[in-house]
């Protein structure tokens, strides 16, 4: 057995043993919604149960018995189901995107059954926690979009907790008003609550799940984090939530958060947030504002609120090009109104940005091969002194004008690149449910050309994708027409060849708008290749 075909054999390996962590660092723990279920209830049957009817007009208390009973408020943007168990949001659905008819409305958070929602309060230390606490709750505005609960403990103090659904904006605004009825003052702590469901099953969702806060700079922490560690919100954070895929929710105080916490349990991320405590005299009140936004990560949008939540969309060592690369497509989609095409575009454009180092790479080969010989009986000759044969070797590039890492540089270049399209297609809402051609109908979710009635045995695929299989034909086809590297062995090239197909699998599942980006990049770059394979034939002859 040589050194070649050993090192080649250790590379398989290598590829083999760290896939499961390549899986876990390009697909960060993500996880399946599962809403708790009532007899097989949809979701929006469940809704609709246990709710009243509301009046839009001036505040009325609905609720004065010691039972729990929950209202429904659904507006362009929102559908949510609000309970008096803790003045708590029970259900929260983002429908959004007005005239996206392949936008499917999403789950923020969905409590099971009987059990309190989000955005519940805890004065913490001193009292109980208010999250199990029966509100009395009023609904008013013009559009029925303010929600009122009120709880008092007799000579302590009442508490009143506001709801005010965005109408135009993905924000709620919540105000928490204090009032001491004791006879001394009082310091109350203020803790809130949030939440959000994850999904389980990241074969079929390649999104990220993650628990967030920003104190200067974005901190995150993914589930599987959260559900060995938990996460710290740091003092000071300007603002803290949570991420789904293509969503947040984050809430920013009016004041500065003392700290806070997160975790994964279950189906779902739990948090909170501490505020600085409100210190209010005997027969004093005192109010803490707090904005919620439940919405996209829509860049725009989030710069918009100007608290830095465009952060959230821009974090991580690949955020700046997942950035300029979405910019590119915005710009592509405004000619072409279809990110299928934008991402055509985008691909031609990179390869023709990198035409000339490509070039460069092809003519650096070939001088590799020309010198193939000489460095043969070079390693022949100093076979007992490997030093001397690196210094020799060196001098043979230098005299010949060869750098033995031009011909993988085109490639490490790009794996930017394909990186950043990798993260960008979970999170740009741009992306979500556009369609391209034909059987293409969502960019951010594999083509499904045809749906099986059963998953593939041991493979676990329950569709025929075909633009993996496409990718993985091309990127043989392109193997075929390369120069080989000089001094690879037939086992080496055996195993290079089986990589396409080993890619194929590991990319069967991915969103239909990656898979598209690299079998686009195979056949141009079969055209590059044949176009220069002539070229060379041309000079060749001429030279003769």
């Amino acid at each position: 057995m040589d050194k070649n075909y050993l090192k080649a054999i250790v590379i398989s390996l290598l590829i083999l043993v760290s896939y499961p962590f390549f899986l876990k660092w390009f697909y960060p723990n993500a996880r399946t919604t599962v809403g708790t279920t009532q007899k097989g209830l949809s979701t929006e049957e469940k809704i609709g149960q246990n709710t009243k009817a509301l009046s839009r007009a001036e505040a009325v208390y609905l609720h004065e018995a010691p039972e729990a009973t929950t209202a429904l408020f659904e507006n362009d943007l929102y559908k949510m189901e609000l309970s008096t168990l803790g003045g708590t949001v029970t259900r929260l659905f983002y429908k959004g995107e007005p005239g996206r008819e392949k936008f499917t409305q999403t789950e923020f958070f969905n409590a099971p059954f009987g059990e309190c929602g989000i955005f519940g309060v805890n004065l913490q230390e001193e009292f109980a926690d208010l999250s199990h606490t029966i509100f009395k709750m009023a609904r008013r505005g013009n559009k029925g979009e303010v929600f009122e609960f009120v709880y008092e403990l007799p000579g302590q103090y009442a508490i009143t907790k506001t709801f005010t659904i965005g109408t135009e904006k993905p924000a709620i605004e919540l105000a928490v008003k204090i009032r001491n009825l004791s006879d001394t003052g009082k310091v109350f702590p203020l803790e809130v609550f949030y939440g959000m469901n994850y999904e389980k099953d990241f074969q079929k969702n390649y999104g990220y799940y993650d628990a967030v806060a920003y104190d200067e700079k974005i901190r995150t922490a993914d589930v599987g984090k959260l559900k060995k560690k938990g996460f710290s919100v740091p003092k000071d954070s300007l603002w803290a939530g949570m991420i789904k895929k293509y969503f947040a929710l984050l809430l920013k105080p009016e004041w500065k958060i003392t700290g806070g916490s997160a975790r994964a349990t279950g189906e779902i991320m739990t948090g909170s947030v501490r505020m600085e405590p409100l210190r209010i005299p005997s027969g004093g009140e005192d109010t803490r504002h707090l904005l919620i936004y439940a919405g996209p990560q829509r860049y725009e949008t989030l710069k918009g609120y100007g608290y830095e939540f465009e952060s959230v969309f821009s974090r991580g060592f690949f955020g700046g090009f997942k950035s300029v690369l979405l910019s590119i497509l915005k710009f592509f989609y405004g000619f072409t109104h279809n990110f299928g095409w934008a991402i055509v575009l985008l691909t031609l454009l990179i390869k023709l940005v990198f035409a000339p180092l490509t070039h460069v790479s092809y003519a650096n080969m070939k001088k590799m091969q020309a010198i193939q010989p000489k460095m043969k009986a070079i390693q022949e000759h100093y076979k007992n002194d490997p030093q001397k044969q690196q210094r020799e070797m060196m001098d043979l590039y230098r005299r010949n004008k060869v750098n033995p890492v031009m011909g993988c540089l085109p490639m490490l270049i790009q794996i930017p690149i394909f990186i950043a399209m990798f993260r960008l297609l979970p999170e740009a809402i741009e992306l979500h449910g556009a369609p391209f051609v034909g059987w293409i109908t969502d960019l951010s979710a594999p083509d499904r050309f045809i749906t099986f009635s059963r998953a593939v045995p041991l493979l676990g695929w329950n569709s025929l994708n075909i633009l993996p299989i496409l990718m993985a034909v091309s990127q043989i086809g392109y193997q075929k027409i390369i120069p080989q590297q000089p001094g690879s062995s037939p086992e080496q090239r055996a195993i290079m060849n089986l990589m396409p197909v080993f890619f194929g699998f590991i990319c069967y599942n991915m969103p239909s708008g990656l898979t598209l980006y690299w079998t686009l990049q195979n056949l141009l770059s079969i055209i590059q290749q044949v176009f220069i394979n002539k070229i060379a034939v041309v000079l060749h002859h001429d030279d003769r």
